[in-house]
């Protein structure tokens, strides 16, 4: 039972730190990409979308 509890104890560690991780492209692509993905999506209704409406 203790064996089994130390593996859950390490699988819940290594888990919890790809919550803290941040976007794999947010170093790889440059402003000029994200102000052009910004302006296609300015004008459809994903622009609008926040992620507080999510399941409502």
């Amino acid at each position: 039972m203790k064996s089994i509890l130390q593996a859950a104890l390490f699988t819940s560690l290594l888990a919890s730190f790809s919550a803290f991780a941040h976007h794999p492209a947010e170093d790889i692509v440059d402003a000029e990409t994200w102000l052009m993905i910004d302006e296609n999506v300015a004008d459809t209704p994903h622009a609008d979308l926040a992620f507080d409406d999510m399941g409502n």
